[in-house]
């Protein structure tokens, strides 16, 4: 069986991938600096994955110049030219594009390896904005949101469901002889008769309920388990839990087709976003803390981050197609 990857470092390595980003971008930024030394101190996992992140760097450099000269040449100019804004932010843009494709050429054999892991792992699974609807047997149906993956019991038995990645929303018929289970890292769902949304971040998990009534168990939770009716919703890790409430037709806005945002930090409301994005967002740490509200179409999901954006009068940058840098 392969060895699942530790959602820990993989969560500092694309930390880092945006500190990395970030700190060419706004070099000067002392909110910058300091939320960067903040990230370094947090967590030696952090330390070790920005000390690994610069040695790829190194490596990258040393490379040929042909592969590296416009890397090499605009830190030379930069490093040593007036500060005159216009000439100073061509060579950070030229410099910042060419360490992202630098750096996204040494990570694509980690990035491959996971994927193909889940790949194999996985029964159902989705990539970019794709939504999947898989119906059960019994008449029910699991709706899979996009970059998400799910695998079943033993058998193919389609009452007991592991969550290996992303977010489903599940709409179950009750059978007191034979529970319907959704397995998410050390939590376990209990379906007593409802529609109910779960949402897998690394080894927490968010469940909100539409309709009817669950059971949560794992984790710090009481070990008899938490019961949530339709409106409730409890987000759940290792350590820690909190339950919250909202309008039962607010929750799973995704299946919809909206994401929705009241008075939320804009990098949360961007998180449920970045599934349908093609491009990779960064985000100013600043800025990821700011408030907004709104109910922003899935249609378009760059017209929607666009959209995000402009809420908070955030400027856009594209990096080609594959980075979108905010701040």
């Amino acid at each position: 069986m392969a060895t699942p990857p530790d959602p820990t470092r993989a969560r500092a390595e694309k930390d880092a991938t945006n500190w990395l980003i970030l700190l060419q971008e706004e070099p000067d930024d002392p909110s910058v600096q300091a939320d960067f030394q903040a990230w370094c101190a947090a967590s030696p996992v952090n330390d070790d994955v920005w000390r690994h992140t610069q040695k790829a760097m190194g490596i990258v450099a040393a490379l040929p110049a042909g592969n590296t000269g416009n890397w090499q040449a605009d830190h030379k100019v930069a490093a040593g030219a007036p500060k005159h804004r216009f000439p100073v932010f061509q060579s950070r843009r030229r410099t910042l594009a060419a360490g992202v494709m630098a750096l996204a050429a040494c990570a694509a054999l980690v990035a491959f390896l996971p994927d193909i892991t889940l790949r194999l792992r996985a029964d159902a699974i989705t990539g970019t904005a794709e939504r999947v609807t898989l119906t059960l047997p019994d008449g029910g149906t699991i709706i899979l949101a996009p970059s998400s993956a799910v695998t079943f019991g033993p058998g193919g038995d389609r009452r007991h469901v592991t969550l290996l990645a992303g977010e489903a929303l599940f709409s179950v018929v009750h059978d007191e002889k034979r529970p319907f289970l959704v397995r998410a890292g050390a939590f376990e769902t209990e379906d007593i008769g409802t529609l109910f949304d779960v949402s897998r971040q690394g080894e927490g998990l968010t469940v909100a309920v539409k309709a009817g009534q669950v059971r949560v168990r794992g984790g710090k939770l009481p070990p008899q388990g938490v019961d949530l009716s339709a409106g409730q919703m409890i987000t759940a890790d290792a350590a820690t839990f909190h339950t919250t409430e909202r309008p039962a037709d607010q929750m799973s806005a995704w299946a919809d087709g909206f994401v929705l945002a009241n008075d939320e930090p804009l990098g949360r409301v961007i998180e449920r976003l970045r599934p349908w994005l093609q491009t990779r967002v960064i985000i100013a740490p600043s800025l990821a803390r700011q408030p907004v509200s709104g109910a922003y179409s899935l249609a378009d999901p760059d017209a929607a981050l666009q959209a995000i954006a402009q809420a908070r009068q955030a400027n856009i940058r594209r990096l080609g197609p594959w980075v979108t840098v905010l701040y």
